[in-house]
């Protein structure tokens, strides 16, 4: 026959005897339990810390937004802006416009102009001077 292994946390008379003789005294068990306000306090401290980085990090990127916004729109009208001056530049630069502006200075065109050939050195027709009223033609 076995006897159960069942082991009992009550002392005996006969151990409480011995131990008072021995000048012991029965002690409660100790339960360990850590101090709960240290970990809560660590706990919400970085709790706190990671709701301020959070609300920092969102304005900051806010405000980047609006700078990004900003500039977008100031990309877009100096885009429009160099449009508007390279229209200008070829409308200028038209041979319509270049005669025009020679005719309004003074300048006549010549009827009879000279070339020069640049692979040889060749001056092919016969240079004259331009006059005044000759052969004048209308550019527009």
């Amino acid at each position: 026959m076995s006897t159960p292994l069942t082991r009992s946390f009550a002392p005996s008379p006969r151990r409480i005897e011995e131990a008072k003789a021995a000048g012991l005294r029965l002690v409660h068990p100790v339960r360990s339990r850590a101090k709960r306000a240290p970990f809560v306090v660590i706990v919400m401290t970085i709790l706190s810390i990671g709701l301020v980085g959070l609300i920092l990090m969102s304005t900051v990127l806010q405000a980047q937004s609006f700078e990004a916004a900003r500039l977008q729109s100031e990309a877009t009208t100096l885009k429009t802006q160099k449009q508007a001056l390279a229209r200008d530049v070829d409308r200028l630069r038209s041979p319509a416009h270049v005669a025009r502006e020679a005719i309004a200075i003074g300048m006549v065109p010549n009827a009879n102009p000279a070339f020069l050939r640049l692979s040889d050195g060749r001056i092919l027709g016969v240079p004259e001077a331009a006059k005044a009223g000759s052969n004048i033609r209308s550019v527009n």
